[in-house]
């Protein structure tokens, strides 16, 4: 199996994004790969006016199967180590702290559900050139400047997995270092409103423009940070007073596509009420010039994972949750 995706990854990586024709008369919800000057700046454009990108058959057909296989790996060593937690009676901390494997979050209600996996690309250096290849150099090309990986994490949203709540990523992210982010989600399986796809807010800065709470020119250039709850099984989401006020898009997405978030955008995603999963790759990056903080993000996880900066908005445990 490692020589059949060594083999596909290097003839996928050799393959160029899907070229489909950009419409810079679209709505603006789903658009297609950017091919030319006048294309790259429109979606960047569109990024920085709106907070979120939705990049419709970004993958190949190829491409969509390797990263379903990984998908797949990821879930098999994630339930091993679950699986171990349980029956070893060690702590998180003790898995956690192993170098070269998996951080695994179960969800708060079930110690044997993955609702998430981290540090993918450490453990998987195959998908962290893939990503390397494909994704970052996407954003980089768009944003006109070269990004690097911050974090990485795969949510597995099984039946039955639990929402996250409305939040914006930024007061997470904010301790580390990096004041710019870009989130590249990556779909597994297709995303519905039965089983949880994302939501992003739609036109917020103007939802709440001459709010005397926020900082004006903060708001005005996408980058206030809404009120949000601390402590408690919310903790991390948005002020119901705020959230409630937000009008938002649902992306139900493909396989093939690509979403782009910054980390200032109101986003959520509903309960899994289906009977099949909803998985999907997120992959951080921020801008190379305001450094490489990858390792220190995990280092920092590995060592206290129940820190609640690392559970804003999630259907996971942490010390004041």
């Amino acid at each position: 199996m490692k020589g059949f995706k060594f083999l596909i990854l290097s003839a996928v990586l050799a393959v160029s994004v899907n070229a489909a024709a950009f419409d810079a008369n679209a709505p603006g919800v789903a658009l297609s790969p950017a091919t030319n000057a006048q294309e790259w700046n429109a979606q960047k454009e569109f990024f920085q006016k709106n907070g979120y990108l939705w990049i419709k058959n970004f993958f190949s057909r190829e491409q969509t199967l390797l990263l379903q296989s990984w998908a797949e790996d990821i879930n098999s060593a994630s339930e091993k180590i679950l699986s171990l937690m349980q029956s070893s009676g060690k702590s998180a901390e003790y898995f956690t702290q192993m170098p070269g494997t998996l951080i695994v979050v179960p969800e708060s209600k079930n110690p044997l559900l993955a609702c998430r996996a981290e540090d993918m690309l450490t453990c998987y250096p195959d998908l962290h050139h893939f990503i390397a290849g494909t994704v970052s150099s996407y954003i980089g090309r768009m944003m006109s400047e070269p990004y690097v990986l911050f974090k990485d994490k795969i949510n597995f949203k099984w039946p039955g997995g639990g929402a996250f709540l409305p939040h914006q990523d930024f007061p997470a992210y904010e301790p580390f270092g990096p004041r710019e982010h870009i989130t590249a989600m990556v779909s597994i399986d297709p995303a519905t409103l039965e089983n949880g796809c994302l939501h992003v807010a739609k036109n917020w800065r103007e939802t709440f423009a001459g709010d005397t709470a926020l900082n004006a020119a903060e708001l005005e250039a996408g980058r206030a940070v809404l009120p949000y709850v601390t402590g408690g099984s919310a903790h991390g989401s948005i002020d119901p007073k705020y959230s409630g006020k937000i009008k938002w898009l649902a992306l139900e997405t493909s396989p093939s596509d690509l979403v782009l978030i910054n980390s200032f955008v109101p986003h959520y995603s509903e309960p899994n009420k289906s009977k099949n999963p909803r998985r999907a790759m997120f992959l951080t990056h921020n801008r190379l010039r305001e450094g490489d903080h990858r390792s220190a993000y995990y280092h920092a996880k590995r060592y206290d994972p129940y820190n609640p900066t690392f559970h804003f908005a999630t259907p996971t445990n942490a010390r004041t949750k």
